[in-house]
């Protein structure tokens, strides 16, 4: 990255080249936040299947091959296929239908946006337009993923993952992250 000012990923003098890298990041961070519900819709099934189980394992390390095993299969699952894991968790209609509609958004992010959007991309209206629909999808995912969270919260805490748990093991994560040498 030569000729770029220290710390600069990607430098942008001029209001397109802002614009321009703006609707990349928006579009990024949609992409993101679904991938972060579909780790979320991944967790409800893990905690709904798995976590009952560890009693039927011979020991800890089992479990944790199992849990480790039942995560990867989850986790390789197309957006459909998830959707249909949580079928049976009886998660309330409203929910289950803003999931499926997140399903269709998320499908058109990954394969339709730029195509739809190509001369939207030209001018500044149009990727002001593209940055404001990527925003309200960042939106309705968070709160898709915010509300199947509270759903499961209930089951989740009977087996001791509480709020707490969780905050310890990623300010656990994040201390580990920090100390990795930066290249």
């Amino acid at each position: 990255m030569d000729g770029f000012p220290p710390g600069a990923i990607w430098p942008a003098e001029d209001e397109d080249s802002i614009q321009i890298r703006e609707v990349y990041s928006r579009y990024g961070l949609a992409m993101y936040q679904a991938q972060v519900l579909e780790h979320g819709m991944v967790n409800a099934v893990i905690v709904t299947r798995m976590l009952s189980t560890m009693r039927e394992h011979s020991d800890r390390t089992a479990w944790e091959v199992a849990f480790d095993h039942a995560y990867d299969v989850e986790l390789a699952k197309t957006f459909g296929n998830m959707l249909r894991a949580l079928e049976p968790l009886a998660l309330p209609d409203d929910l289950m239908v803003r999931l499926r509609a997140a399903k269709i958004e998320r499908d058109h992010l990954a394969h339709r946006f730029f195509r739809e959007h190509d001369e939207d991309f030209l001018g500044k209206a149009g990727r002001t337009r593209m940055i404001a629909e990527c925003e309200a999808i960042i939106e309705r995912f968070s709160a898709i993923d915010t509300e199947l969270e509270a759903f499961m919260q209930p089951l989740r805490e009977r087996y001791g993952i509480t709020a707490e748990w969780i905050e310890g093991h990623m300010a656990a994560a994040i201390a580990a992250a920090e100390a990795e040498p930066s290249t």
